[in-house]
């Protein structure tokens, strides 16, 4: 049960951090976002790794385990979250959350062949509800009529397939890496890639009319690395090692429902009625796949 409820803590840190990047990403382009909250997280998984004295590990990445690490890390890291900065650019927290959180649907295939984990009746409804949710996001007139929309939305499902096949790698890595160290050194191993990015890319994608960010989306965006990368994902991966991978990833699909609430309350976004039932459907789907009923 403990792996369980960090999974769902999990599931509110990134809920929390989603917002936080929304008030960044008014002046920061994605990638530029991305970097500064690396930066933030990776300070503060150090800060747990000297503490615990996890540093032993560090000689684990001379063995071929190592490549699944930094597989893992490219994949589901650099790439899925700098795609997932973009959907919310784009299409706001409460339609890009719900979307993205729509992992569990690539999910399901990877761990039946990848990981060697059951295909129950269960995770079929499931897994049915969660394709029902993003059909719903997917039929709404703004993404169908704007462009910048549309970017939103293929950003969101390309973000789904690159954190589904993350987890799955990363899930083969926690059975021999330390789960807090995991979390360190994915970060340590993606900062250059990011930083490379953003010296090609310079500030792409950043607003025309705030060339440099003010001080509180700065520290937004610091704040969200600190809740959503440094604690959320450190605590996702220890929750990951004490479950299976297909009853940790529904209940990391609870952030849209968490997401919801926070924007409404303190982004003050509109809520329309298809993205509040898309991501009731990921909760319901969430919860069939936890059902003890097989």
């Amino acid at each position: 049960m403990l792996g369980e409820m960090l999974t769902l803590l999990a599931a509110f840190c990134w809920a929390a951090g989603a917002n936080l990047y929304k008030v960044g990403l008014r002046s920061m382009s994605p990638i530029k976002l991305n970097l500064v909250r690396s930066c933030a997280a990776a300070v503060f998984l150090l800060v747990f790794v000297l503490a615990l004295d996890k540093g032993e590990y560090f000689l684990l990445l001379l063995t071929p385990s190592a490549i699944y690490l930094i597989a893992a890390s490219l994949v589901g890291w650099a790439l899925g979250d700098t795609l997932y900065l973009v959907s919310l650019k784009h299409i706001g927290v409460s339609r890009a959350v719900p979307l993205t959180y729509s992992y569990p649907l690539f999910l399901v295939p990877m761990s039946m062949f990848v990981l060697q984990e059951p295909f129950t009746l269960n995770i079929a409804a499931g897994t049915v509800l969660i394709v029902l949710a993003v059909w719903l996001l997917s039929g709404q007139k703004k993404l169908q009529l704007d462009g910048s929309a549309e970017l939103g939305f293929i950003a969101g499902i390309l973000t789904a397939f690159c954190w589904a096949l993350g987890v799955a790698l990363f899930k083969l890595i926690v059975a021999v890496f330390d789960p807090i160290f995991t979390a360190f050194f994915k970060i340590l191993i993606v900062l250059p890639f990011l930083a490379a990015y953003l010296k090609v890319l310079g500030s792409q994608g950043a607003p025309s009319s705030a060339a440099v960010p003010k001080r509180s989306e700065v520290v937004s965006a610091i704040l969200g690395g600190l809740v959503s990368v440094g604690l959320g994902d450190m605590i996702y991966l220890v929750g990951l090692s004490l479950t299976q991978a297909n009853i940790a990833v529904p209940l990391g699909s609870s952030t849209p429902i968490f997401s919801v609430m926070l924007a409404a309350v303190f982004m003050k976004e509109r809520i329309t009625i298809r993205s509040t039932l898309s991501s009731i459907l990921v909760v319901v789907g969430a919860i069939l796949l936890l059902s003890p009923v097989r």
